[in-house]
């Protein structure tokens, strides 16, 4: 007997020492992560834990780049990645902020190369020293914001996420701590490409080849609306940091190219000379700068008749006739019946009406894009051919426009670029002419300009 009330003693031990019920304690977050921090260091953010216990992307916080030195850069992050937008596009958010802490701590150097054989090594020496002035933090900020702008003023905003992480990247092979062997070569655009597909989460990123090939394209042919849209912002960058140095340099006073030339005063009329090749080589557009063009070829006819709608064309051509922006004119009326067009003008109706249509290809395409050549050339076609209102006999029906030579009662004749069109098709020209403002009267004739070859551009 006393050895089995023993025994009973010992099972009934047991089962209350191994039998013990845990009961679970709750404790806030802010509690827990003391546990695994030491004394007096700094918290760790939930978003860097919770990869360990969940298969999902993780997301930069808010503190992360509040460390950032630049103000500009936070407030980017604070106003642009913050957006309701980005709440959808959670990890393009995080490689965009990756990207813009990479750019604060080394982005503080020129946001131009001069390695021999790149395409920026290959700029005037002035256009080097102006853009150099631009650091190339600011310069990818100033890409992004204009990207942001293109594509909401075309409501592709869709296409912006994606967009935004090929702008704060694209020249990322300009980082001093990045250049490598293809840097060497004067490949920056190429050089980008590696450094981005190291960042952290940017391979898991659903269109990240349509990213890498934007970016590695971006001073050649690019192709697709992200890699357009992309062109056209570094594009519209480059001229807008172009205005903050060249055109408000020395006189602080913006320079108007529509002003003839021996209206401008000398020290401007420098500036002037500056800032046109600057922007030629911005565009790789020599033929802008240099009058020693050789024959071009001329562009193919392309489909548009899916959004082009000639009449209404027309109609939004005419308020640009005989009206001056400043000192600027796009469009004057001549009393013979003519009516002379800045190609600018054929393009931004284009892209107008392509807009309204929803060709968003078109809307949101890189200036000087070899394809919009083709849409103007078409668009000229069509009016030439069915309407009759390109006056054949003053450009060849291989072109879209011509150089022509610009006659006043005072001062020197001047050379301008113009499509001449029909001027019946606008209305009255005894009416246009009555309402020509006074320095355009001034103009006395216009007659097409040939150089040496005898040529005509396209």
């Amino acid at each position: 007997m006393l050895w089995l009330a023993l025994g009973l003693a010992v099972v009934v031990i047991m089962i209350l020492f191994f039998g013990k019920k845990k009961i679970a304690k709750e404790i806030h977050l802010h509690e827990l992560s003391k546990i695994w921090t030491k004394e007096g260091s700094k918290t760790i953010h939930i978003s860097e834990l919770s990869p360990l216990w969940r298969n999902q992307q993780s997301v930069p916080g808010d503190d992360e780049f509040f460390e950032m030195r630049s103000p500009r850069a936070v407030a980017f992050m604070k106003n642009i990645l913050h957006k309701p937008l980005f709440e959808k596009f959670p990890q393009q958010k995080a490689v965009c902020g990756r990207i813009l802490k990479l750019l604060d701590k080394e982005g503080n150097c020129p946001s131009v190369v001069d390695i021999h054989g790149d395409v920026e090594g290959n700029w005037d020496e002035n256009t080097y020293r102006l853009l150099a002035q631009t650091t190339l933090l600011d310069h990818s900020l100033n890409v992004a914001e204009q990207v942001v702008q293109i594509l909401s003023d075309n409501k592709a905003w869709h296409v912006i996420p994606d967009t935004m992480v090929a702008a704060l990247a694209h020249d990322l092979g300009k980082l001093q701590s990045l250049r490598g062997y293809l840097y060497s070569l004067g490949e920056h655009p190429l050089a980008a490409g590696r450094p981005l597909a190291g960042i952290g989460g940017f391979n898991e990123l659903p269109k990240k080849d349509e990213i890498l090939r934007a970016v590695r394209l971006h001073h050649k042919m690019v192709q697709g609306l992200l890699g357009k849209t992309l062109k056209k912002a570094d594009q519209l960058a480059r001229q807008k940091e172009l205005e903050a140095t060249v055109l408000h340099e020395d006189t602080g006073k913006e320079v108007n190219e529509n002003i003839p030339a021996d209206m401008v005063q000398p020290e401007t009329r420098n500036i002037t000379t500056a800032a046109r090749q600057v922007q030629a080589d911005i565009y790789s557009d020599n033929d802008a700068f240099d009058q020693e063009k050789s024959k071009p070829i001329a562009p193919k006819l392309m489909d548009i008749s899916g959004w082009f709608d000639a009449s209404q064309f027309l109609e939004d051509l005419k308020p640009y006739i005989n009206k001056m922006f400043g000192r600027r004119f796009l469009a004057f009326s001549m009393p013979n019946g003519h009516v002379y067009f800045q190609v600018k003008v054929l393009e931004e109706v284009a892209r107008k009406q392509a807009e309204k249509a929803g060709n968003m290809e078109i809307a949101a395409m890189a200036q000087k894009d070899e394809t919009m050549r083709q849409v103007l050339f078409t668009i000229v076609h069509h009016l030439r051919a069915e309407h009759e209102i390109i006056d054949r006999g003053l450009i060849k029906d291989s072109f879209f426009g011509g150089y022509f030579t610009v006659t006043r009662k005072i001062g020197k004749s001047i050379k301008g670029y113009y499509t001449p069109f029909h001027a019946e098709r606008f209305g009255s020209i005894a009416e246009m002419e009555e309402e020509k403002p006074a320095m355009l009267r001034d103009i006395v004739k216009v007659s097409p300009y040939l150089d040496n070859n005898d040529s005509q551009d396209a």
